[in-house]
């Protein structure tokens, strides 16, 4: 037999492949064919019966066997041969495996990848600690002064062990902006604000900007005048009586209490009448009344003209009304009601007053004339008003007499009305109300962090105006200011100024590692504990990443490169890497590149360890490890980020031969791709050459997932890779929110509940779901066939009525909601909630 697969019966075929109806399992060897692109070579040759039944028969010219067969008892001859089939077996067996781990596409176990590629010079990236910023509230006033290493220790979450975060540098805040201010007892509703008497950096958003929400109103407090069934005016500040005047004759029909983000009561007056109100008036605008006083229409003597023209020229809404009294209170330019219970109310506005004395026993007439010869004219003093309606004739409404008319006046404030606090905000407000101006300096923009009352939030720029306690809010780069892991902020919120960066890692301090050698050169030493941290930045260890390593020789420290070669034999620097169990060796030079260690000279390596993607949701990270005087809690409502794990094997294979590729530059769009990708905390990255709409020119567009740190990382490696003269733009990646319905045959030997759960499982969780977070490269084309393929677990016999569509109710950028082919387009990943997946089951029949 032999690599070119020739038959073992080729004495009885001549040797013609072809001719042979033999199977492998009957003694022929396998061909060995291997196309390209495989994930896996086929090298095998054959198995113990192949090869076997290929020694059992003689080669075309072989003489010695040609006449020989096992006796019929056995023969123990059969017996070596079956030793050598064994040992062609494993010896086979293993030359595959052996092949396979030559080639970088076919190793399968990280060491061997790992050594293929440090053939090309390429250092897989170890695990990266993240990164984040947390904020100090003080107890009193006074400083408060964080040493370098202080350290916070993250609460246990479920699936994320506790996590250790340090301080790198020192920082003292000398005037806390946390400091509680003296409490005074004002509990009840501001305007616009937070109480005097509310956590120092308490912070009220816009409220909804809305007079009418759920039916009413909002009025501050508890109004005491007013009640169900009452009649009132829901009235604009600059009303006029005009068509569309935005006023509006209301009816209280319920009263309920309501308490805002900071537990103040206030009252919605839930009205009927509302329609006349513009959707877009503002509590700002408007004032709800209730009148004081009423009036009634002279009835002496009967009959005679109260509600009509006045006299002289008057204008085409002016109307006169004549009282049965006087109403000296009334002022020009208020408002009216008049109204009867069967035909409806009027609102006019007063425009003059004046008295007159009519008759009580007069004619009908305006003004009455006094009775004839002989009676005696009783006169009366009456309240003879002008005033101007909306258009509408009051005289043809209620007549130009009207007993039943009722005229309500001198009209007060209900209360004070207040917009709608708003219930949850998907991003960080364009602005904020504190309790009162804030420490620090007006115009000015500083980084802050606003907390919500779960302990959630989203880093800011905040910029104070002059002269009032309105702060500013405005994006920290290009990621915006979303609230994180596509959550919501719910009020009340806090606005947190005295802010210091931490980042992952415990120290270890002042670990012997050995004892110098003079003798030996690139002398190894071992670290005791791992992983130890690397962090983004620097790039004393990695293309953009350093470790935490300080290595000290007879107490003078070394120095951190990422090579050897090149350093002088004087120079006192060192290098990191990686063994195959992860542990982390530092090496020292051979006195040509890098200095020698003195013999006997004392190693010792003060490092941090712990990192990795994993990190500790938003309020978690608040344990203090390092007590601090006047420190009395810190905060984190925004996640530490940039923190990645090791590279696995299929990501070295692409990254390590395109890092020989770039040369450290980038020039086409696959080296920026590269080198975006190869940053700390990049889990994904696209460029493309395409038509920048804000810019309007063509450059080169990188798309990154998916955090504001992984943004800033990729920037960063960038700016120092990228051509400085092509245009080039960072963005963040876009979250293309799906829907995603899908119909399922079930076999009903099945139980479907657990079946249903496999499924969702195979679609959405990490690591391996379909729409599991990573898993999607950015602008990857979706298929239905790979869908489908998720579906294919025990239980399911069929899917039918697949559906994609995007959270607004589009298909994707390429096909029908139910075609093919789904894309999500440039720069964009779908993105599948729990919520969103609906699935549909049946039973087969």
């Amino acid at each position: 037999m032999s690599r070119e697969g020739r038959c073992a019966c080729e004495a009885r075929t001549g040797g013609d492949q072809a001719g042979c109806r033999c199977r492998p399992s009957a003694g022929c060897p396998r061909p060995v064919v291997n196309p390209a692109g495989l994930p896996a070579l086929s090298y095998r040759l054959g198995d113990f019966a192949s090869f076997r039944r290929a020694m059992l028969h003689p080669r075309a010219g072989e003489r010695e066997l040609a006449a020989w067969q096992p006796g019929a008892a056995g023969d123990f001859a059969t017996q070596v041969v079956d030793w050598w089939a064994y040992v062609a077996e494993v010896l086979d067996f293993y030359s595959e495996r052996i092949a396979n781990s030559s080639y970088l596409r076919t190793a399968e176990l990280p060491e061997h990848v790992n050594r293929l590629v440090s053939l090309l010079g390429h250092r897989p990236r170890p695990a990266i600690g993240a990164t984040g910023v947390l904020a100090a509230l003080a107890g009193r006033p006074g400083p408060v002064a964080l040493p370098a290493g202080f350290a916070v220790l993250s609460k246990a979450v479920p699936g994320i062990d506790p996590q250790t975060y340090e301080l790198g540098a020192a920082v003292t805040f000398a005037e806390p902006t946390s400091v509680p201010a003296p409490l005074t007892g004002d509990t009840a509703a501001g305007d616009g604000g937070p109480p005097p008497g509310a956590p120092p950096g308490a912070a009220e958003p816009p409220a909804q900007g809305r007079l009418l929400v759920r039916g009413g109103v909002l009025v501050k407090g508890r109004p005491s005048a007013v009640a169900v069934g009452d009649r009132l005016l829901l009235l604009p500040r600059d009303w006029a009586p005009k068509k569309n005047s935005g006023a509006a004759v209301v009816t209280v029909t319920a009263l309920l209490q309501e308490r805002d983000p900071h537990r103040r009561v206030n009252t919605r007056v839930v009205l009927s009448g509302t329609s006349g109100v513009p959707a877009t008036a503002e509590a700002a605008g408007y004032r709800l009344l209730r009148h004081t006083s009423v009036h009634h229409l002279a009835t002496m003597p009967a009959g005679a003209p109260v509600i009509g023209k006045p006299a002289g020229t008057p204008g085409p809404d002016q109307w006169k009304l004549v009282l049965d009294g006087t109403a000296r209170a009334l002022r020009a330019g208020e408002p009216l009601l008049v109204d009867t219970p069967d035909k409806g109310a009027t609102m006019l506005r007063l425009d003059t007053y004046e008295e007159v004395v009519w008759i009580a026993n007069g004619t009908a007439a305006d003004p009455p004339a006094p009775p004839g010869a002989g009676t005696p004219p009783i006169p009366l003093v009456v309240a003879r008003l002008t005033v101007t309606s909306d258009g509408t004739d009051p005289s043809a409404v209620y007549g130009s007499s009207n007993p039943a008319l009722t005229v309500r006046s001198a009209w007060s404030p209900v209360g004070a009305l207040l917009d709608t606090p708003v219930a949850a905000l998907a991003a960080a407000p364009a602005a904020v109300t504190l309790a009162a101006a804030p420490a620090a300096a007006p115009g000015r923009p500083r980084p802050a962090l606003l907390e919500d009352a779960r302990g959630n939030g989203a880093a800011v720029v905040a910029t104070p105006e002059s002269g009032s306690s309105r702060v500013a809010l405005g994006p920290v780069g290009a990621a915006g200011t979303g609230a994180q892991a596509g959550g919501t902020l719910v009020p009340p919120l806090r606005l947190l100024w005295d802010l210091f960066p931490v980042s992952r890692g415990a120290t270890v301090p002042a670990e012997v590692v050995g004892v110098g050698d003079a003798g030996l050169a690139e002398q190894d030493f071992v670290l005791q504990r791992s992983p130890v941290t690397y962090l983004p930045g620097g790039s004393r260890s990695g293309e953009g990443y350093s470790s935490t390593v300080e290595l000290a020789v007879d107490g003078v420290r070394w120095t951190e490169v990422p090579m050897l070669y090149g350093r002088g034999p004087g120079e006192r620097v060192f290098v990191t890497r990686e063994d195959e169990q992860g542990r982390t060796h530092v090496m020292t030079g051979d006195g040509v590149h890098g200095a020698r260690l003195r013999t006997g000279a004392v190693v010792t390596a003060t490092y941090r360890v712990g990192a990795g993607a994993a990190v500790p949701p938003a309020g978690s990270l608040t344990q203090i490890r390092t007590p601090v005087d006047n420190l009395v809690a810190v905060r984190n409502p925004v996640p530490p980020g940039g923190g990645c794990d090791a590279d696995p094997p299929d990501r070295v294979r692409v990254d390590g031969p395109r890092s020989v590729l770039t040369f450290g530059r980038a020039v086409s769009g696959d080296d920026y791709e590269a080198v975006a990708a190869r940053a700390p905390g990049v889990t994904r990255a696209a460029a493309t050459w395409s038509w920048d709409p804000l810019q309007q020119r063509a450059l080169v567009r990188v798309f990154v997932g998916d955090d504001d740190a992984a943004l800033a990382s990729a920037r960063a490696a960038l700016r120092a890779a990228a051509d400085p003269n092509r245009p080039l733009t960072v963005l963040p990646a876009v979250r293309r929110a799906v829907r995603l319905r899908l119909g399922l045959r079930l076999d009903p030997a099945y139980e479907a509940d657990p079946v249903l759960s496999r499924l969702r499982s195979a679609l959405l969780d990490p690591p391996g779901g379909l729409f599991a977070p990573g898993v999607l490269g950015l602008g990857e084309v979706l298929y239905r066939s790979r869908i489908e393929e998720c579906c294919t677990v025990p239980g399911v016999l069929a899917v039918h009525g697949l559906r994609l569509r995007t959270a607004h109710g589009t298909a994707g950028s390429a096909g029908p909601a139910g075609g093919t082919r789904f894309a999500p387009g440039e720069g964009a990943f779908f993105d599948l909630a729990a919520d969103r997946l609906t699935v549909k089951a049946e039973e087969d029949r």
